[in-house]
């Protein structure tokens, strides 16, 4: 093998090394308003049957859980009170604010190496090192995900997952 041969040889491994790690890297912590799939709209709670819910600008309402306030470290919500509320992909409240106090979410992706369905926690391998989180709730958010899967995190400001999908580094649309 000639001395040019070798260069490209090296060259081209150097370049298919580097656009396999960018992604990954640069996907690692990533602050972003909305997730995608995510959609957000402003509403007033209010009262229904008894219930506190919140009404989307289709119609559909969801009742809220004072659980869900205090998971995210904020107090109860209450009647008038006016709200920023973010839905998931199917639907589900994954946050809620006062509007004017609205949070800033973090996305992290790694390889998943443990869910704790005991103690609530997930631990992901991350470009820089092992990260643990707490879960804010474990059921559907973590079904189906298999340890060493490479997967994104979506962080409430409170450093609790909210959500939780297979990663999507190549950009070619979620695979869930």
């Amino acid at each position: 093998m000639n001395c040019q041969t070798f260069r490209c040889l090296a060259f081209a491994t150097v370049l298919a090394a580097f656009s396999i790690a960018w992604p990954v890297a640069h996907a690692a912590t990533v602050a972003e308003p909305l997730a995608q799939g995510h959609t957000q709209f402003a509403s007033v709670v209010t009262k229904k049957a008894g219930a506190l819910v919140v009404t989307t600008p289709n119609g559909a309402i969801h009742q809220l859980n004072a659980n869900m306030a205090r998971r995210h470290g904020q107090v109860t919500f209450k009647a008038g009170d006016e709200v920023i509320v973010v839905l998931d992909e199917n639907n589900y409240i994954v946050d809620m604010h006062l509007k004017g106090k609205e949070g800033t979410h973090r996305q992290v992706t790694g390889k998943l190496i443990h869910v704790g369905r005991m103690n609530k926690q997930i631990k992901l391998q991350t470009p820089d090192s092992e990260q643990v989180f707490p879960l804010a709730e474990e059921g559907q958010k973590t079904k189906g995900m298999e340890e060493g899967e490479l997967v994104t995190v979506e962080l409430n400001e409170a450093g609790t997952v909210i959500d939780m999908h297979r990663a999507d580094i190549g950009g070619g649309g979620r695979k869930d």
